[in-house]
């Protein structure tokens, strides 16, 4: 009895362990994301010369 609950614990610890380490990589990726999402929306809203109007004559 004694052994299942010591192995109980240490497979829950062991759980634990790899969803902890699982979402400290997702949330290391956040930031980069941000930053690829900005620039995309900054260069969205960038005026672009061969937008078919006068303002490249």
């Amino acid at each position: 009895m004694d052994l299942q609950i010591i192995l109980a614990v240490l497979g829950t610890a062991g759980v634990v362990s790899a969803a902890l380490s699982a979402l400290k990589g997702l949330l290391d990726q956040v930031p980069d994301v941000i930053r690829s999402w900005r620039r995309v929306v900054d260069e969205a809203r960038r005026p672009r010369a061969d937008d078919g109007g006068d303002s490249a004559r």
